[in-house]
């Protein structure tokens, strides 16, 4: 278990490979998750940090120091590797958020690690004893959870089973576009948890777009994942802790006719400078991205031809030298925005960065660490 006492023990006790290879990373300002969970915390409200899919791209442990900094004891993944993964460097809660095996639930009980119930068979089937059980109630969603007209009956059936009850919880499925379905979820939650009249450690709805727009007095927690990250769907004052930067590995110049990349789409007029980029579809950069923009030194450029696996290429009117720093997200080209350009959400674009991109961390304007997570 890794000292978390203070940035620069905690660092040091990271052997990572200190050379970047390749010149594509994602930068991550620690700062400015800091400030997002001051955000949240203005909400009156203690934070389950949401570090599922490897902190949304951020390494799951990484997020977690700055979380830890800031206050935050709690957390939540999706799966058990995930759990356990993270469990190798902190000793707080770890709630899992999707299914567990029956057959897994010997190892959840001894890493100390906290379930939902997914439903009600599971929760008549599973060996439940000593474990830490969040009751999930679907109040509209409509994935995994109990319904709550099952909820007394469930709990009744925890209890009987020895099961470690201290939270419970439901998830909502449109807070980011209908409030008025959120808030009729929110009230489904609401009588569920007077009904059942039982004191519960943990009581949990709000997702990040939740505890922003909700009127809500009976949660003690929230749980915020993207907005952490300084992504919401509301005009509000959250940061954006993630850039992705790469740099020009060659310049040149084509003559009118000559077509760039796999199957010959782009054809030059002979003007401008194609630029090569050491980034490509194997790195999580899609294909879809041909025609969209990145910044280079004071110019958009325009990413032409099908963007290869592992390389692509950019018009620019003006030519940049080689090692030129090319900006794919950040604060010239908004990731929101591309996202909406994509048909997608900033969610799928984090977390489709590949293991091959180097994560670079930031604070007070300095690199601390830089972690290729290959090696």
């Amino acid at each position: 278990m890794l000292n978390y006492s203070n940035i620069g023990s905690f660092f040091s006790q990271l052997d990572y490979n200190k050379n970047m290879y390749r010149k594509t990373y994602l930068e991550i300002n620690l700062d400015n998750l800091k400030n997002n969970v001051e955000f949240f915390k203005s909400k009156g409200k203690n934070i389950i940090g949401v570090i599922k899919a490897n902190g949304y791209g951020l390494i799951d442990h990484m997020a977690v120091f700055t979380l830890k900094e800031c206050g935050i004891t709690h957390f939540a993944v999706s799966s058990l590797d995930e759990a356990l993964h993270l469990r190798k460097f902190v000793n707080d809660e770890i709630l899992i958020l999707g299914y567990v095996s029956y057959k897994d639930l010997d190892l959840v009980r001894d890493k100390n690690l906290s379930i939902l119930t997914v439903s009600k068979d599971y929760v008549d089937n599973a060996n439940l004893k000593h474990i830490k059980v969040h009751i999930k109630l679907n109040t509209g969603m409509n994935r995994i959870g109990i319904e709550p007209d099952q909820a007394k009956e469930v709990l009744n059936t925890l209890l009987e089973k020895n099961a470690l009850v201290e939270g419970i919880m439901s998830h909502f499925s449109c807070s980011d576009c209908d409030l008025d379905f959120t808030n009729k979820q929110y009230q489904i939650f609401k009588d569920c948890i007077n009904e059942l009249n039982y004191d519960f450690k943990y009581i949990h709805i709000s997702n990040t777009d939740g505890a922003i727009v909700l009127d809500d007095d009976i949660c003690n927690y929230q749980r915020i994942g993207i907005g952490l990250l300084g992504y919401c769907s509301y005009d509000v004052d959250l940061s954006p802790v993630v850039s992705l930067y790469s740099e020009v590995t060659m310049v040149k110049q084509l003559k009118a006719g000559d077509k760039v990349s796999y199957g010959g789409n782009y054809v030059s007029d002979g003007n401008g400078y194609i630029l090569t980029i050491p980034i490509g579809y194997s790195d999580g950069f899609s294909r879809y991205n041909t025609g969209k923009k990145v910044y280079v030194e004071n110019e958009e450029g325009t990413i032409i031809g099908n963007i290869c696996m592992d390389q692509m290429m950019v018009l620019t009117k003006n030519y940049h030298p080689v090692n030129s720093k090319v900006e794919i997200y950040g604060e010239h080209i908004d990731i929101r925005q591309r996202a909406k350009d994509l048909n997608t959400i900033v969610y799928e674009l984090l977390t489709i960065v590949s293991d091959r991109i180097t994560r670079v961390y930031i604070s007070n304007n300095q690199v601390i660490k830089e972690i290729i997570p290959r090696l």
